[in-house]
């Protein structure tokens, strides 16, 4: 087990289990994000700031909203490529803060989805949240992405493809 410091207290994080069943001729897991940063700016209000650190980690950050000044990193992280400029990224929260005002810790575990397109600059997340009750809720929350780092170009490289004449 390991203690991760998050805002107002220390969590002791559970070991997880991931398993993971490639196919061959499905969608490929992928290294394209490594190194971005970028804000995803969502419906529901929050800007969350995600930075994809390598090929396992994101590290995201609350700049607005429900969780402005948390900062979480998640070493569960798998991204797959869906089709030019798209992304499957998934990860597990083994615990986070329900809000930065509460800076109470849950650590029931949250399974993230994230469908991105960054081409459109566009996402659509899907992922439980934690209750003040101890319960969850399930959320479906949209967003525009707004690229602050791009080490390896992608999106410039993207930019440049979409350019292209048919």
């Amino acid at each position: 087990m390991t203690s991760i410091p998050i805002r107002l207290k220390e969590v002791t994080r559970m070991t997880l289990d991931m398993r993971f069943f490639p196919v061959p001729g499905t969608h490929p897991v992928s290294t394209d994000l490594v190194g971005v940063r970028a804000n995803f700016h969502y419906g529901s209000g929050n800007v969350l700031q995600q930075h994809y650190a390598d090929e396992s980690t994101m590290v995201w950050t609350g700049m607005s909203g429900d969780f402005t000044g948390v900062q979480q990193t998640e070493p569960t992280l798998r991204v797959f490529k869906t089709a030019p400029a798209q992304y499957f990224i998934t990860w597990y929260e083994a615990g986070t803060v329900a809000t930065a005002a509460h800076g109470e810790v849950f650590d029931q575990g949250y399974p993230i989805a994230v469908m991105a397109d960054f081409h459109r600059l566009v996402a659509t997340a899907a992922y439980t949240n934690p209750r003040e009750d101890g319960g969850q809720y399930f959320l479906v929350d949209q967003a525009t992405i707004e690229i602050l780092e791009d080490p390896q170009g992608l999106i410039a490289a993207i930019a440049q493809e979409a350019a292209r004449p048919a």
